[in-house]
């Protein structure tokens, strides 16, 4: 299914994705550091702008990835699932979209991609829908307008954009191997890295990259 729709879709969805991941480490080390770079030499005001424009490119870019629209050509995942021609799974193919189904809570034997995408997706958006929504709100009210009566100032949690991130890039991977038939791209990180290192030039000492197991 090379240079079909659905490829070009999905190698747009990675796209989005690496984009997204560097959205959610930005926004991660700024939280777990945010008291030493008060004390830092890096300007408040420059955090402060790098956190709010990686909060509210978070809320964009995960709209992007999961919306549907009926007027819209998306590449997000319903845009992908609506662009499979009726294919009848193989057994290797059954197998790996059984994988993926059970993972996020389906455990219908899978006969063809749309119906089995569709029903995992649904599952996935029915457990998240809360954090679904909250997202659209703040990309709606905050993000891409500014609304007066809007009373939502925070994002969900890291562990969740890490959840939604994790489905996202598994689906991207499921239909690139067993749809596609090619190879998934693979997400490179340096944005973390780099801000890593800007902050212990600055002052920071022993910056923090990650939440600890327990936290």
């Amino acid at each position: 299914m090379l240079g079909t729709k659905t490829d070009k879709k999905n190698i747009e969805l990675i796209k989005l994705l690496a984009q997204l991941r560097d959205h959610i480490d930005i926004h991660r080390i700024i939280g777990l550091n945010v008291d030493s770079l008060r004390n830092s030499d890096i300007s408040n005001a420059f955090i402060g702008y790098l956190q709010k424009a990686a909060q509210e490119s978070l809320a964009i870019y995960f709209c992007k990835i999961f919306e549907s629209s009926t007027r819209n050509e998306l590449n997000s995942i319903p845009g992908i699932i609506g662009s499979l021609p009726p294919t009848a799974l193989s057994v290797d193919q059954r197998s790996a979209f059984f994988a993926f189904g059970k993972k996020y809570g389906n455990d219908a034997e899978p006969m063809e991609a749309k119906p089995h995408l569709k029903e995992t997706v649904g599952l996935f958006y029915g457990i998240h829908s809360g954090t679904l929504d909250r997202l659209k709100e703040f990309r709606d009210t905050i993000g891409a307008h500014s609304d007066s009566k809007t009373a939502l100032d925070s994002l969900p949690s890291h562990a969740e954009f890490e959840t939604l991130y994790s489905f996202a890039a598994d689906f991207y991977g499921l239909v690139s191997r067993f749809v596609i038939n090619a190879g998934p791209a693979m997400v490179p990180r340096r944005a973390d890295k780099g801000l890593v290192k800007l902050m212990e030039s600055m002052g920071v000492k022993a910056p923090r990259f990650d939440f600890d197991a327990d936290e």
